[in-house]
């Protein structure tokens, strides 16, 4: 042993220190996560400082509560930004937390079909009327049209133990809102018909108190607030396993994940003048936008038929939008969100900064030019009159 590694843990001593296996280490290493402060040029072996201990045990814990590899690695560049590492072990937990909501209706779900006679347990729920409207309104405009595609032409309401969420989606983007309310009875879904949850929005308009008293059996989806009661009748439908797609499209970490205000970028995309580019789809042309960075870093519009617009602000970003989409994903336009996403090419979220868990999920338009990394040529944008 030399000097310095006489100063240096082992290889063994990190791993008894930490609680992450040899193994463990080596493949950390390889992965570029907690790589080691010496290896023997002869023998390959690896040595670790003192100060690596810690990172270790971090890398140990989050191993533990089956973190993604990604994740690990962005938790351990920021450990000295608290803030950062709270919002990935915050986002961590909601999967943990949505896998459970899963699993349990699934097993819900087996045990009736193993038992068809099993005594029908229903969820009751009571929230806010207000609430319920408004997470409504976040998730309406990407119902489905599609007569095609059935499944796509409901809302799917799924109960939590602290609430409901609601999902609606196009194929083109994903609506996703949550209502927090006291919940008696065991996780359920149901997948909603359009016109029923339009029933139940028109419930906030009515007179008398604000709760909303939800009851969901098998067979039917019951809404009361103030003596008036909508009954659902489910869609025969399995919706789309759509947290699977978002784990496989948007990842864990964002590469960006830009705050903006809702009602400037609103004001922007309505303005007289506004850039836009038009694509046709099924025979229906849109208005394209395109978002990027100013030499800040902070959100703006840019010129979707060109390279860059020669006002100073990078073009490391320029992703293009429909534009009616994203109106509709910046719902009223008040207050502070956040913009995520990876690339030109790759779905990004639209995300309310005081609620983690309402959101939009829009799929990009491709743009000609290098700068689009489109795999494939597009046609030409027209420039809007």
């Amino acid at each position: 042993m030399t000097a310095v590694e006489s100063e240096l843990r082992s290889i063994g001593e990190l791993a008894r220190a930490s609680g992450l296996t040899v193994s463990a280490l080596r493949f950390y290493d390889r992965s570029g996560v907690l790589a080691p402060a010496r290896v023997d040029p002869v023998t390959g072996y690896r040595w670790y400082t003192e100060e690596q201990v810690d990172p270790a045990r971090l890398v140990a814990g989050l191993r533990r509560v089956g973190m993604p590899l990604t994740g690990i690695a962005e938790a351990l560049r920021h450990r000295h930004r608290p803030a950062e590492v709270h919002r990935l072990l915050d986002a961590h937990l909601r999967r943990l937390e949505d896998g459970l909501a899963d699993a349990r209706r699934e097993l819900s779900r087996i045990r009736s079909l193993i038992d068809p006679e099993e005594t029908v347990v229903t969820t009751r729920l009571v929230l806010s009327r207000t609430d319920l409207a408004a997470a409504v309104d976040a998730v309406r405009f990407a119902v489905g049209a599609d007569p095609d595609l059935p499944v796509l032409s409901g809302v799917l309401l799924e109960v939590a133990p602290d609430g409901v969420h609601l999902f609606a989606t196009d194929r083109f983007r994903l609506a996703v809102a949550r209502v927090a309310g006291t919940v008696d009875g065991p996780p359920v879904s149901a997948l909603l018909p359009v016109a029923s949850v339009d029933e139940v929005r028109a419930l906030r308009d009515l007179d008398g108190a604000d709760a909303a008293e939800v009851v969901v059996a098998a067979d039917r989806v019951t809404v009361t607030v103030a003596g008036r009661r909508v009954v659902a009748v489910p869609l025969p439908y399995d919706f789309p396993d759509f947290r699977r797609l978002l784990r496989a499209q948007l990842g864990d970490v964002p590469t960006y994940r830009i705050p903006f205000d809702g009602a400037a970028l609103r004001a922007a995309l309505t303005a007289d003048g506004v850039p836009v580019c038009h694509r046709a789809h099924e025979g229906v042309e849109h208005e394209v936008v395109a978002l990027g960075l100013d030499g800040r870093g902070e959100l703006r519009l840019v010129d979707p038929n060109g390279v860059g617009d020669g006002a100073g602000g990078s073009d490391a970003l320029r992703v293009a939008v429909n534009r009616e989409y994203l109106l509709d994903a910046l719902g009223s336009g008040d207050g502070q969100l956040v913009l995520e996403l990876d690339g030109p090419i790759t779905p990004l979220a639209v995300r309310r900064a005081d609620d983690a868990h309402a959101f939009s999920v829009l799929m990009p338009v491709r743009l000609r030019g290098p700068r689009s990394a489109a795999p494939a040529p597009a046609p030409p944008c027209s420039s809007k009159p």
